[in-house]
């Protein structure tokens, strides 16, 4: 099959970024996190929210998805704990209801993965091939949006394409439109899982959390949802 025009939307591996762009590096977070998926009766209280709980050098959220399922995940600094270390041993401290999820989830449902992102990239497109998503700018999924970004990138071309059907021209403005805000999530995620990992000064950390005030996170917020274009 022949085509004129590429998108290179395989992920933070790209082999089309790799043969053809040549830049970018995996960047390790130093961290590793098991998600899994389960069917578990959450109390009434968590059915309509996601929640975290910060330890040290470790965290686990989780959250309601559907009727039954529930979705959680568990990071760890990858240094601090044994790699024979089992999920069960290193969050035994965590509050009842994180080992009562634990334990109720088929090992056959649990996955896990290194934590990493991309080094910003200097273009995200040559002639006739333009990256999107992972390919372009993998971000950790502290902030929950990888997919989210990817999304957004597929729609701004497609709206730059019903004005404008020069592709090369399309993509170039495309990167544009979307670089600031996406260097803004790799680097802001980056942090994020930095400081709620931190294995020292944690009391300090929640204390200063504590101060940060609403307006603040609205305005993160505000900042991560309005799309320019």
């Amino acid at each position: 099959m022949e085509s004129s025009i590429v998108f290179g939307a395989d992920g933070i591996k790209s082999p089309i970024r790799n043969q053809i762009l040549k830049t970018g590096s995996i960047r390790s977070s130093g961290q590793k996190c098991w998600r899994g998926l389960v069917d578990f009766e959450l109390p009434e209280q968590h059915h309509h929210e996601a929640f975290e709980m910060w330890g040290k050098g470790k965290r686990f959220g989780f959250v309601k998805i559907s009727e039954k399922k529930v979705y959680w995940y568990a990071c760890i600094n990858e240094r601090s704990f044994s790699r024979d270390s089992e999920i069960e041993d290193i969050f035994k401290d965590f509050n009842e209801l994180v080992l009562n999820i634990i334990k109720a989830t088929s090992k056959d449902n649990i996955i896990c993965n290194e934590i990493s992102d991309l080094t910003p990239i200097p273009q995200w497109y040559a002639k006739n091939l333009c990256l999107i998503g992972d390919a372009a700018h993998a971000t950790t999924p502290n902030m929950g949006q990888g997919a989210c970004q990817a999304i957004e990138d597929a729609y701004v071309i497609g709206r730059l394409l019903e004005k404008n059907k020069d592709f090369n021209s399309v993509f170039e403005e495309f990167q544009k439109i979307r670089r600031k805000k996406v260097d803004y999530i790799v680097n802001t995620s980056r942090t994020i899982g930095k400081i709620s990992q931190w294995e020292h000064g944690n009391s300090l950390r929640n204390f200063m959390m504590s101060l940060i005030p609403e307006s603040i996170n609205q305005k993160m917020a505000k900042k991560i949802i309005e799309l320019e274009l």
